[in-house]
């Protein structure tokens, strides 16, 4: 566990992004023979539909950020609830004393998880505060994006969601 597993998702958003306004150039400089192999009957369906697809994609991002980010938390805790092995006396409860540890983070919610992460040191409280930001953002957007939701949820981008996730993610790649 001695990788960032941000990097590769961020990679695949530049190239999207860039692949979006590769198809609003062709769309703008009327490439008609692209249309062919498209849905899109005129220019203004296109430019609409890629800018709206560029934002549902945009939110997929930060949702695929937030997954590698929790899955990677609760691998490093669980990597770190080993060593209770080795620290627990008697030596009979150690065992089962990590093993349930390393099982039970598996239900702990990423709240929970973030204020434990609040304990570290070397971790700015606000970008744990920034990281319920983005929790929050997440939320919204895998229940369905409650349009009465709106108002309270702040927009996250992903390059926002990956720098602040990143910062959290390589303190404890050293730890």
């Amino acid at each position: 566990m001695n990788s960032n597993p941000l990097i590769p998702i961020l990679k695949a958003y530049e190239i999207s992004t860039d692949c979006f306004k590769v198809a609003k150039r062709a769309v703008k400089q009327q490439q008609s023979n692209l249309f062919a192999y498209s849905n899109w009957l005129n220019r203004q369906n296109a430019h609409e539909d890629i800018d709206k697809t560029a934002t549902e994609v945009s939110d997929l991002f930060v949702f695929s950020l937030w997954a590698a980010f929790e899955r990677f938390v609760i691998t490093y805790l669980q990597t770190k609830a080993i060593g209770l092995q080795k620290t627990v006396v008697p030596i009979t409860l150690a065992n089962p004393l990590s093993e349930y540890v390393q099982k039970e983070m598996e239900y702990w919610t990423p709240k929970d998880i973030l204020d434990l992460l609040k304990n570290v040191q070397s971790i700015d409280k606000n970008t744990i505060g920034k990281a319920k930001q983005i929790l929050e953002y997440r939320n919204w957007i895998a229940h369905g994006k409650d349009m009465k939701k709106t108002s309270s949820v702040k927009a996250m981008t992903p390059v926002y969601t990956y720098q602040t996730l990143n910062e959290i993610v390589n303190i404890l790649l050293l730890n």
